[in-house]
């Protein structure tokens, strides 16, 4: 039996698995969230105003109770997806929209503190219910942040692969930061471990932008790299972290299953420091058209990516920073025409994010802001920075209250 409209419902059990989501639709559908407004909220409170989403569901081979638990599940994630709108620069959202899809909007019940059905009911045969939520944001920031969703490009850390893989135990090892080999063959792991590292929010540095670099000395002409030498190396090649390690593949005969093993270290390139240490095996099942497919090297990439991104993130995102709301307090304004001054300085600041609204009444003005950065940096560029027909001061006044005073020039 359907329950009335209005009522407050106990939270669904969490479902398994993902209603398969169009991803074309979806990249639509942020641009759209991106320029409708959204409610404002605190860094470290939930939600002030709750979230209005839809969901919906064919009603063909299904029953009505089916569609409707389907269409439920889809408006609470459309719920999530609003929050990630406000949380997350459009750019970023679509860049890691597949990373988003697994990691966050598979489990949108993780955010979602209560919700109420507002509207439901069956037409042209999809199934729509329409529910107003209450979201846990600091649940979902911090998850985001683990996910080094608010790290910059520029502060994303700079990734050496130095892993050595052979595909048969009788066969040397290849590894690309050799000097002079000219029948190096293709490092298949490299490939497939950087593309899934990609897509999860760190790009290790191509191999080919650093053999000009690679130094001439033999400490470091070896396929198996203790933590010191790659580490060393991972510097002089200008990373951040070196993933050091070997795969290798054993088959066991003509047309059988082989095995594929792997072991990986991720080290600071700085100072050695350990910040992941993993290591799998995988079978390796052989077939007509591939006898060995690729020795098994993309399955165990897959294995050991998301935990080697995240232990290489883990001391990055710990200190980055999600956008908060600030307030900018303009004293002294003589004219609106120096609030648009202002304006158009910090709409090129790198810790702006975005400027909501501008107020003027009498000669007080104000800014409200989302920051990007953090408030020290904000008021270091309006203190002092001339304006051509004033000068500024600034002083941070309380934890989202920036006080600026515009000086007359002498």
């Amino acid at each position: 039996m359907v329950p009335p409209k209005n009522k407050i419902l106990p939270l669904p059990a969490r479902t398994k698995g993902l209603k398969a989501i169009n991803i074309w639709i979806a990249m639509a559908l942020w641009f759209l969230l991106f320029f409708c407004p959204l409610p404002a909220a605190g860094q470290d409170k939930d939600l002030n105003k709750p979230l209005v989403a839809s969901g919906t569901s064919p009603m063909l081979e299904k029953g009505s109770a089916d569609a409707r638990s389907l269409a439920l599940e889809e408006a609470l994630r459309a719920a999530v997806e609003q929050a990630l709108g406000y949380l997350l620069p459009v750019q970023n959202i679509v860049h890691y929209y597949p990373l988003l899809l697994n990691r966050i909007l598979k489990e949108p019940m993780r955010y979602v503190k209560d919700y109420q059905i507002v509207q439901e009911g069956e037409a042209f045969g999809l199934y729509r219910v329409t529910v107003q939520t209450t979201l846990y944001s600091v649940n979902l920031t911090r998850d985001l942040r683990q996910l080094g969703m608010f790290l910059a490009a520029s502060e994303r850390p700079r990734i050496a692969i130095l892993v050595a893989e052979r595909t048969n135990p009788d066969e040397p090892w290849n590894w690309w930061w050799q000097l002079g080999s000219v029948d190096q063959k293709p490092p298949l792991f490299l490939q497939a471990l950087a593309k899934l590292m990609a897509e999860q929010g760190i790009v290790p540095l191509s191999p080919k932008s650093l053999t000009e670099n690679i130094p001439e000395d033999q400490n470091y002409q070896e396929p198996l790299l203790d933590d010191a030498k790659g580490a060393a190396l991972a510097k002089a090649l200008g990373a951040d972290v070196a993933v050091i390690g070997q795969v290798s593949y054993r088959g066991t005969g003509m047309g059988e299953t082989g095995m594929t093993s792997g072991s990986l270290r991720a080290v600071r390139a700085n100072s050695g420091e350990t910040l992941a240490r993993v290591s799998a095996t995988v079978q390796v099942q052989p077939s007509a058209e591939q006898p060995v497919i690729d020795y098994g090297f993309s399955a165990l990439a897959e294995r050991l990516a998301p935990h080697l991104v995240d232990g290489i993130l883990a001391p990055y995102a710990a200190v980055s920073k999600a956008p908060m709301d600030v307030s900018l307090q303009v004293e002294g304004v003589r004219s609106y025409g120096d609030l648009i001054l202002i304006k158009e300085y910090l709409q090129r600041s790198p810790v702006i994010r975005e400027i909501r609204q501008i107020k003027l009444k009498g000669d007080l003005g104000s800014f409200s802001l989302i920051l990007a950065g953090n408030l020290d940096a904000l008021e270091e560029e309006l203190e002092g920075h001339d304006f051509g027909s004033f000068v500024t001061s600034a002083e941070v006044m309380g934890d989202n209250v920036v006080k600026v005073t515009i000086l007359s020039k002498r």
